[in-house]
């Protein structure tokens, strides 16, 4: 089950937090730039409605504004935006300026009483501006003297301000995402080195895990280490009540087996027959004991040692033992022996090799060949077991290592068992058995080739 990556997780929930506070900011940011941008324009706008409203004079009775053209033009000048005014009188008429300017709202409440200013948005021919108006008595008459602007450079301030205060929030956020993804990255390497420790076991080592952790993370490790000593509990219950079945069962069987050979050798003829099969079928239930209790000696176990063994040295041991059963049946047995290591247990790997060899002599016709090979290829020792016997079919070479498993149509009395402890056994030692076709002799090829645990010794 694939779940999802805690830096994608953090991310998830961290990166909706900080972009609802950048938005924020972002609001705040505009709200306090656009505040103080109108507050500094306003005044300016103001002290030009002060100007014109000090160059009214009342001439025959009536206001006028005598500014000379070069007044007017340093009035109307400015950098970035355009400059408006307008003075209108008692009725609204207007005297001087730009006669489009509007008035203020009637319910300013600074006008109220005939005197005061304000400052509102309004719009002049299509674009948006900012006015100040002032309203005083000059001479008893009343006059507004209104004084507008474009936005242009109000605008730019906005924008200067929210940049001046987003860009610092912005790489705040990187800084954090990139806290966020490198930190994780620290904080999981205890899990890495984990993992390794796990990784790097073989499927016999059930020991504690021993590794450097924080606080947090070792009640994982605790969790594990307790499954671990389970498991070990487990299969040492499992071997014991089949090695001890086994051995309860051999004791039986061999008297059994002793008192038929009696009745055999003391039976008449016409009884021979069906005491051969009785015999047999001791033989064969004595044998299913032998292969239970290798199949327990194979199951994995962690206080087993891990000496260099000789492979050479193995096929000479076991074939001491299974010589005999060879020339038997006429059966040509011959080893190609070169050097080769591997680090095991010296029983197993004998038990291995006798059970490749048991099965080779069962599918092999009398006077055919079996040959016993070891040997090294880039470093990985290899053992091989090939015979002149039919063979695996292909579409059976991947169940005859199960157990109690015999190809269709075979005639051999085995039990289905001496593959099964092969492959447990190899499984053991981190190497992997497999089955061909033997070039050479046309029968089947077993070979069993050992992992980096399998390398020559320096």
């Amino acid at each position: 089950m694939t779940g999802t990556s805690l830096r994608l997780l953090l991310l998830q929930r961290l990166l909706p937090a900080m972009l609802a506070l950048l938005l924020a900011g972002a609001g705040t940011a505009y709200w306090v730039a656009w505040g103080s941008a109108t507050k500094a324009y306003d005044r300016a706008l103001f002290d030009a409605t002060l100007a014109v409203a000090e160059q009214l004079r009342v001439v025959d009775g009536r206001l006028q504004l005598p500014l000379t053209p070069q007044a007017r033009a340093v009035l109307l000048t400015d950098k970035f935006d355009e400059m408006f005014y307008a003075v209108r009188g008692p009725a609204r008429e207007i005297l001087d300026g730009e006669p489009g300017l509007p008035l203020p709202p009637p319910t300013s409440p600074r006008l109220a009483g005939g005197e005061g200013r304000v400052y509102y948005d309004a719009f002049l021919n299509g674009r948006p501006i900012r006015i100040a108006a002032l309203q005083r008595e000059i001479a008893g008459q009343p006059v507004t003297v209104l004084a507008g602007e474009t936005l242009v450079k109000r605008n730019a301030l906005v924008r200067e301000i929210i940049l001046g205060m987003l860009l610092p929030e912005l790489l705040l956020i990187l800084v954090a995402v990139a806290v966020v993804w490198f930190g994780v990255r620290s904080g999981l390497r205890p899990l890495s080195a984990l993992r390794q420790a796990l990784a790097d076991r073989s499927p016999s080592d059930l020991r504690p895990v021993e590794v450097v952790v924080p606080e947090e993370i070792r009640p994982v490790v605790t969790e594990v280490n307790g499954l671990l000593q389970r498991l070990d509990d487990s299969l040492a219950s499992q071997r014991a009540f089949v090695s001890d079945a086994a051995h309860q069962l051999r004791t039986p069987i061999a008297a059994l087996q002793a008192q038929v050979e009696a009745t055999l050798n003391e039976s008449p003829a016409a009884e021979r027959p069906r005491l051969d099969g009785i015999l047999g079928a001791t033989q064969r239930l004595a044998h299913l004991v032998d292969q239970l209790l290798a199949l327990a000696r194979a199951e994995p176990s962690s206080t087993q040692t891990q000496p260099e063994i000789a492979l050479a040295d193995v096929a000479r041991r076991v074939a001491e033992t299974w010589l005999p059963a060879a020339l038997k049946k006429g059966i040509d047995l011959g080893f190609e022996l070169a050097p080769a290591h591997v680090r095991g247990n010296d029983l197993l790997l004998q038990e291995l090799l006798g059970n490749l060899l048991d099965n080779a002599i069962r599918h092999t016709p009398a006077g055919g060949t079996i040959t016993v090979a070891c040997g090294s290829d880039d470093g990985r020792a290899w053992l091989a077991v090939e015979d002149s016997g039919p063979g695996v079919p292909p579409a059976e070479r991947g169940r005859v290592f199960e157990r109690f498993y015999q190809t269709p149509g075979s005639r051999s009395e085995g039990c289905g068992l001496g593959l099964a402890i092969v492959r447990r056994i190899a499984r053991q030692h981190d190497a992997v058995a497999d089955v061909d076709s033997s070039p050479r002799t046309g029968g089947a090829r077993f070979v069993v080739r050992f992992g980096a645990a399998g390398q020559p010794a320096p």
